[in-house]
């Protein structure tokens, strides 16, 4: 039979275990898991003790060279098993523990007095290899639990051990071997063999676990300030749009601000001189009977008209307030379709009094007959400008409407040109001088807007003002 001298591989795995031990303690000490560190440590330098102590057996006498080295194995196991249940949130069981490692220790003692040193030697493999499934069981758990691969070194590596432990004990009992010291059988080189191996794989096991589960934490972190970050952002994002949206408000209040005093001035006097022409138009009717000659009821006539003409002027200005009061309210987008610019300019005269129509220029300059627009804004503001021409202009007023096209970039050119004298001058209506334009000019500039194009104003030489809307076409 080949026998083997254990002595060496005993000792350098004894202090394999020490050396493995106080790497794992340097290694992860200052790791938020330093309480578990702590105690596997001390389980691995127990078990170095515990191979050191076998290799000088033979050198010391059997109470300590048999019964100190199998009470160190299984107080090693025990702790390192307390290490694991106390990573894993596990009860601890400390005192069970305890209390099955003092009777082991009770058994291997009374062996050791009573001269069975075979006995001895069985039992405690048998105990040491129920130990060893232990901690291989846990190691499996906490790999499951923590999902860490590494920690099945752990695992693995004692369960070769449980293996050579029950072979050692087979082989005892059996009489396949005999005991003896520092040279024996395969057994019992097997024995020693995996004894480092567990020194080693297991600590290494040990540290994977303990840096799979910190390179987890460190990704959950990163992950969570990018979540942080991005909800920061979001945050952020939503605070700026909450201040456009108080911006908007803010606008739209000073808009329909001045839009209501806009309406009270615009209105005003128009409904004062209506007020004045019906009075009179009554006076004259309430005149006693045959006194109402051609001249009176001329004059009736004439005031009734005034006051129609006013009244109309009136129904313009409502107008214009509804049509201002819906382009800022408006959120959907302009609906455009294909107009026929003829019957639309048609539709524009006709909404003149006759007086006004007659003194009306169309001019066309362009073949173009035909525009995608929405016709009833476009209506509303090419109205605006005739209007604005008639009351600015004077009674004399002659007004052109032109219908041009540009060609870079592509766009309707709708001129009203007259000959007045001009643009009147607006008072300045905010900070730094800024001058607005009346209600019937904003809301053809508001129109234009919508349309993507623009309300150009240009003072002619040496009186007169035009008014062009420049209303971009397909291709620009």
């Amino acid at each position: 039979m080949i026998q083997f001298n254990v002595v060496p591989i005993t000792t350098a795995a004894g202090l394999a275990y020490v050396l493995m031990a106080l790497t794992v303690w340097g290694l992860l000490r200052r790791t938020p898991y330093a309480r578990v560190v702590r105690i596997w440590t001390l389980g691995s330098v127990l078990g170095g003790l515990t191979l050191i102590l076998v290799a000088t057996r033979g050198l010391l006498p059997d109470l300590i060279g048999y019964t100190l080295p199998a009470c160190l194995g299984g107080a090693s196991l025990a702790v390192q098993l307390h290490a694991l249940r106390t990573h894993m949130g596990l009860p601890a069981r400390a005192r069970l523990l305890a209390g099955l490692w003092l009777l082991a220790c009770s058994v291997n003692l009374a062996t050791v007095l009573g001269g069975r040193l075979t006995l001895h030697v069985v039992l405690s493999a048998v105990m040491l290899a129920m130990a060893a499934a232990m901690l291989a069981w846990h190691a499996c758990l906490t790999a499951r639990q923590l999902r860490s691969r590494s920690i099945l070194l752990v695992a693995w590596s004692h369960a070769v051990l449980v293996l050579a432990l029950l072979y050692r004990a087979l082989s005892l009992t059996l009489g396949w071997s005999a005991l003896q010291h520092p040279v024996g059988g395969l057994d019992y080189a097997m024995l020693h063999a995996t004894a480092a191996l567990a020194a080693l794989y297991g600590n290494l096991g040990f540290v994977g676990m303990v840096l799979d589960i910190t390179r987890r934490a460190e990704a959950s972190a990163q992950e969570a300030q990018v979540a942080e970050s991005t909800r920061r952002e979001a945050a952020e994002s939503h605070a700026q749009a909450l201040t456009l949206l108080l911006a908007q408000r803010d606008r739209l209040a000073t808009e329909r601000e001045r839009l209501l005093q806009l309406l009270a001035h615009e209105i005003r006097q128009p409904l004062h001189n209506a007020s004045g022409a019906l009075q009179a138009a009554g006076q004259a009717l309430r005149m006693p009977p045959g006194t109402h000659d051609g001249q009176h009821v001329s004059q009736v006539a004439q005031r009734l008209a005034r006051a129609e003409a006013v009244l109309g002027e009136v129904r313009s200005v409502l107008d214009n307030t509804l049509a201002a009061a819906t382009l800022l309210s408006r959120s959907a987008p302009l609906a455009v379709q294909e107009v026929d610019l003829d019957f639309l300019i048609d539709l524009v005269l006709g909404d003149l009094d006759e007086a006004q129509r007659t003194r009306v220029q169309v001019q066309w300059l362009t073949d173009l007959r035909q525009a995608e627009v929405e016709p009833g804004l476009l209506r509303l503001a090419l109205r605006n400008l005739l209007a604005n021409a008639f009351s600015h202009g004077g009674p004399a007023v002659v007004v052109q409407l032109q219908v041009a096209e540009q060609l870079q970039p592509p766009a309707l050119l709708l001129r009203v040109v007259d000959n007045g004298p001009g643009l009147p001058v607006v008072p300045p209506s905010a900070p730094g001088g800024e001058r607005r334009p009346g209600l019937g000019l904003g809301i053809v500039q508001q129109v234009m807007a919508l349309h993507g194009g623009r309300l150009d104003l240009l003072a002619l030489a040496p009186s007169g003002l035009q008014a062009c809307m420049v209303l971009p076409l397909p291709g620009g």
